[in-house]
């Protein structure tokens, strides 16, 4: 099963929905976001809940990635691209969709050991160790995600 459901196009996240997924794109943890708002991490849990459930995503990663794709959330300011091999743009793509590496390594035929090691480099090119949401929002800034959207 993949981390984005059926998306519904047509999705609008709430104010307080998108001030947790802002934080969560920039690498915050649910006791930290929940800090940060003044609030309890269990209704940080709901936001992001309720949030997953509106984009059709399982996962923060494609939670982050359809809120920047939807225009909800600003782009990120842009920054100069990190550069990425081949295998990492695969694999960051199947992390937008919100894909564990469990569920990568039914699309790749790599070894599993190539599959992290490709990972934990992605993540390390974007600044993002631990934090694949952040991953995502860094992604966006450096043009690696987006590009079908952006106007030249």
């Amino acid at each position: 099963m993949s981390g984005r459901a059926a998306l519904d196009s047509g999705f609008r996240l709430t104010g307080r929905e998108l001030e947790a997924v802002d934080l969560a794109a920039d690498g915050l943890k649910v006791d930290a976001i929940a800090e940060k708002l003044g609030v309890k991490a269990t209704t940080v849990q709901s936001r992001l809940k309720f949030a997953r459930l509106k984009t059709g995503s399982t996962r923060t990663t494609a939670l982050v990635h359809s809120t920047y794709s939807s225009e909800q959330l600003a782009r990120p300011s842009a920054e100069d691209p990190a550069e990425l091999s081949r295998d990492e743009l695969q694999v960051l793509g199947y992390l937008a969709e919100g894909l564990t590496v469990v569920e990568m390594k039914a699309r790749v035929s790599w070894p599993e050991h190539r599959l992290r090691d490709v990972y934990g480099d992605l993540l390390a090119a974007l600044d993002a160790t631990y934090r694949p949401a952040y991953a995502i929002k860094r992604a966006w800034a450096m043009g690696h995600l987006g590009r079908e959207e952006q106007t030249d």
